[in-house]
């Protein structure tokens, strides 16, 4: 449904789509947080209000910023986040000095604020730091990253802490990629993990996951982390250390590694399953195998998981579960639970341990003359 200002279109989510989640508290609600866009072209502007809507946010996007001021006047609803290019229209307000109107005013100090940027200057990144932004982001801009970032802020005050997320409505993969593309310095901790990340000016900086350092740790941070997360922003937040990877690597690498493991885990083998070889299956697709499979076979011996086969295996994590997925839809692995039933310990255990009795039903001790002490008689 779409409703007109002046110049102003105001975009509502269909009544069947997902309410956006910004806070736990507010789920058993039909809570709709509204976004004001401010973007002079039409095309991105579009594109950035369906995602925005598709996630279940109520947009207000107008050309220009003197189209919106209305929404922010005394007596209105103040809007949860504000989306706004640094670009000026004719002889009017740019983005730097809106947020800067805002910053100004004790009823919209604390509204969250996202700059945008067709062309990026050498100052804007600065200019955007002196406004208090709550991030600049120079365009093209997938829409997802918006969307990302106005579900972790929107609602929320610029000056709060920590914003507290979860990775079933916010996965780590997409607000990594979603930070990675502003300006800003901060840290991303996991509550329910033994982890964080720790990102500077478009740079993953470090992270730790469950021991792990490094790039292995951002790797299986992103497969591995869920549950509740914290993100935190500052200076002193990222450490000074050499950063380890950068937006474009991550984004044309790491993410779709994750994308692609998240949609295996969620059409496949659960990661706490614990699996075994049929070898009667494998004997009939032997042949047809690769070598290399034999790395990721001989990891299942119905104790380990399959956590903690992708952990041990020399190949990735994501060609790991590939296979994984592959020999468990060939049956080659299979539940430990049906081969124990299937085939069953024997009724009777086979003595290989038990005494060899005499005739007299007294036990043979083999060893017991070369142990034996020699008595004072015979030593006379």
């Amino acid at each position: 449904m779409a409703a007109s200002t002046p110049r102003a279109t105001v975009l509502e989510p269909a009544s069947s789509s997902a309410f956006a989640d910004v806070s736990p508290r507010r789920r058993s609600t039909r809570f709709r947080p509204r976004v004001l866009l401010v973007e002079s072209d039409k095309d991105v502007r579009s594109a950035l209000a369906l995602g925005l809507v598709s996630a279940g946010f109520e947009v207000v996007a107008a050309p220009s910023i003197e189209d919106v001021l209305g929404e922010l006047a005394p007596g209105n609803p103040l809007p949860h986040l504000v989306i706004a290019n640094v670009e000026s229209s004719d002889a009017g307000l740019d983005g730097f000095s809106f947020c800067e109107r805002l910053r100004a005013e004790a009823r919209t100090e604390h509204l969250p604020v996202y700059l945008l940027s067709r062309h990026e200057a050498p100052d804007h990144r600065e200019r955007a730091e002196a406004v208090r932004a709550d991030d600049y982001l120079p365009l093209p801009l997938p829409s997802e990253v918006v969307v990302s970032l106005a579900r972790l802020k929107a609602g929320r005050s610029t000056s709060a802490p920590a914003y507290e997320a979860h990775s079933v409505r916010l996965p780590l993969p997409q607000v990594v990629h979603s930070l990675l593309c502003g300006s800003r310095t901060g840290r991303i901790d996991l509550r329910d993990n033994e982890g964080w990340l720790t990102f500077r000016q478009g740079h993953v900086v470090d992270a730790s996951f469950e021991g792990e350092r490094g790039l292995t740790a951002i790797r299986r941070l992103l497969f591995f982390g869920s549950g509740a997360y914290a993100v935190s922003f500052g200076e002193a937040l990222a450490d000074d250390s050499k950063p380890v990877l950068n937006l474009k690597i991550y984004a044309s690498l790491l993410l779709p590694a994750a994308e692609r493991f998240a949609a295996l885990c969620s059409r496949g083998i659960p990661l706490s399953a614990r699996l075994t070889v049929d070898f009667k299956r494998l004997a009939d697709v032997l042949k047809s195998l690769p070598d290399d499979v034999s790395r990721v076979i001989r990891l299942f011996d119905g104790q380990r998981t399959v956590h903690i086969a992708l952990l041990e295996c020399s190949l990735s994590e994501v060609t790991t579960l590939e296979v994984v997925t592959c020999l468990y839809a060939q049956g080659v692995l299979v539940p430990a639970n049906l081969i124990a039933e299937r085939e069953p310990p024997p009724a009777v255990i086979p003595p290989f341990f038990e005494p060899v009795l005499t005739s007299e039903g007294e036990e043979e001790e083999p060893f017991s003359e070369a142990f034996e002490a020699e008595s004072p008689s015979r030593a006379a």
